[in-house]
Formats: structure tokens, sequence, C-alpha cells
């Protein structure tokens, strides 16, 4: 007898509960990336489907670089509140800031275009000795230091994209001092409690999915010093309510595209999300890679769908590299 299998049965539910969605492409997608187990996740008006494959659903993954759309919703909250003002000058409104360059402001940071490099150099050099934790030896005032000699060199860079940790690390320090308190607290306070994401945070608060990396390590990712830009924890029904968040207009700020010139496919890039044209409409989304587990979230405000993919490994050798973000496309 057959086995049944696990892609092509999830992706039926998905494509009997949105019928736009093509299960063939789907479920060829979730057997390419979903391996060895994940979540996935998808929301319009008051529909919501939350499956696991071969996982539980309310499993806590590292979410990687999924954490920078949330540093992002908190810098543009204290805009709205008037701490921080994101196209002025840091060195001119934060102390931590004097002595860089007039180019870096908040914007320039949550939009990838303060020239800064992907890593400080002190934190590849990490990898080679915690493969796991690059960036657990960089302090706060490390960051800065670096980031401040980065800056002063990538003037020439600034207006370009330029995808980089490293500026959103620097972003989360940014915030921290405009908020006056650590950023996980703010984030907390800001972002975290008004939306109810009582799943979400800097440690898994579900049981976590088992995380399954290179040559076969279950160790989870450090961030370190740039907190910012990879830190969270998150399930996939807690995802689903942050991207639900933008389409109610609960969260602002995220809808103006920056003016940078962006690479096909891209259509753009705002704080904390990239801009898409996969299907028929432009899905704002991010994805992130940490070492042994893979996310994905996005949204299209035309049609008001969310959608979340959890993954339980990290990037294979010879695998599919694009991995949620191609699932998400089915979805969206």
């Amino acid at each position: 007898m057959f086995r049944p299998d696990p892609a092509a049965q999830v992706a039926r539910q998905f494509a009997d509960a949105l019928p736009d969605v093509d299960s063939r492409r789907l479920g060829t997608a979730l057997r390419r990336s979903v391996r060895p187990a994940g979540v996935v996740a998808v929301s319009q008006g008051a529909q919501r489907l939350v499956l696991g494959l071969r996982g539980a659903p309310e499993s806590s993954f590292e979410i990687a670089s999924v954490t920078k759309p949330f540093t992002a919703a908190l810098a543009f909250e204290l805009a709205q509140q008037g701490l921080l003002d994101l196209d002025a000058p840091l060195p001119r409104q934060l102390r931590a800031f004097r002595g860089y360059p007039p180019h870096v402001t908040a914007r320039a940071l949550l939009t990838h275009t303060a020239g800064l490099p992907t890593h400080p150099l002190r934190a590849t050099l990490g990898m080679l000795s915690d493969f796991h934790n690059p960036y657990g030896r960089l302090s706060a005032a490390t960051v800065l230091a670096s980031g401040r000699r980065w800056s002063g060199l990538a003037r020439q860079q600034a207006g370009r994209l330029s995808y980089s940790n490293f500026g959103y690390g620097l972003l989360a320090l940014a915030l921290a001092e405009a908020a006056g308190e650590p950023y996980p607290v703010a984030l907390q306070r800001w972002i975290l409690t008004p939306l109810g994401l009582a799943e979400t945070g800097f440690a898994p608060l579900t049981p976590l999915a088992t995380p399954h990396g290179l040559l076969g390590s279950a160790k989870v990712s450090g961030f370190g010093g740039l907190i910012g830009a990879g830190g969270l924890y998150s399930t996939a029904a807690d995802l689903l309510s942050f991207a639900e968040a933008h389409l109610s207009g609960r969260l602002r700020g995220w809808e103006k595209l920056s003016a940078v010139r962006v690479p096909a496919p891209l259509l753009g890039v705002t704080g904390g999300w990239f801009v898409t044209k996969w299907r028929r409409e432009a899905v704002w989304w991010h994805d992130g890679v940490a070492r042994g587990t893979r996310a994905a979230l996005g949204f299209s405000p035309d049609t008001g769908r969310a959608a979340a993919v959890l993954i339980g490994s990290g990037v294979p050798f010879g695998g599919n590299h694009s991995g949620p973000a191609s699932v998400l496309s089915e979805l969206l």
C-alpha cells in the first residue's frame, strides 16, 4: 500500500479553503522545502488555517531575520509617539550615535540603505570559533564602535540597497535609547503586548521545534549583539497575528516604499519588508535563516491574506535554498 503524502494532504486542505491556491504546485513546494518537519499557516478575513507538516502546529521556531519586521514595527511606533525622527540624522538625536556621519538615519537602517556591510568583521571571524553564535561576543559598545567606523567608510554606498544584519543590530540600539529601556523590553511594551503576541519572545514560549542544522546539529542560533536582526522565537499563529495587524491598520508606517532602486523581481523595499509581485498582487514579505530552522512571513494588502511558513531545518548544501519563500509565494 502507498503511504499518504503529507505534503499533498496539507496542500489539498489549503486549496479547499482557498480556491485560488493550486494544490499541485503547493504540494510540490512543500515536498521540496519542508523537511524534516514544519508548520504552514494562512489567514484571510475570518478564515485561519494553521497546519503542521510532520510537526506540531503550536511549536516555537527561531524566526531569524523575520525578527526585522518586528524591529521595524517598533521603530514606526516610537516615531508615531514622537520619541524618534526616522529621517533626521541619528547623531543629532541620540548620544550613542555621536560621531556617526549624517547619512545614518533610522530610515536608512530600516531600508538597508546606510551603506553598511552584512555583518561586522568581528562577527564574520566569530563564525570560525562558534558557528552557531557568531554575534555572541559583540557587546553594544562593540557594535556601536564598529558601526561608527564602517559608516564613515561607507559614505559613497549610502542610498544604495545593501542588505545588512549589522544595520538592524544598530537600529535596535537606537530604538533602545529612544525608548529609554532595553530593546527587548521596548519591543514587549510597544509591540508584543499590545498585539497579544504571547508566543513571541527572545526565548521559546511553547515547545521548541528541534532545529536540524548542518551535520545533524540540534543547536539553536545566537544573535547576541545583533539581536534586533534575528533574535526572536515565535509560532505560526503569532506570526499570522503580527501580519494581520498590518492589514487591519493597527500597525502603520510600513506602507510607504523607499525611493531606492531595487533589483528585479523586487518592486520595492520598506521598513522590515521586501515587496514583490508573486502572483497577481504586491506582497510584503521577509524570510529568515537560522542555523537549524527557516521561516517566512508575508501578506497582501490587496487580498487581505497573510501566510507564515516555518521549517525545522537550515539551508542544505545542495537543497532548495529559497525554501519557505517558495511556499509563501504559492499561498499569497
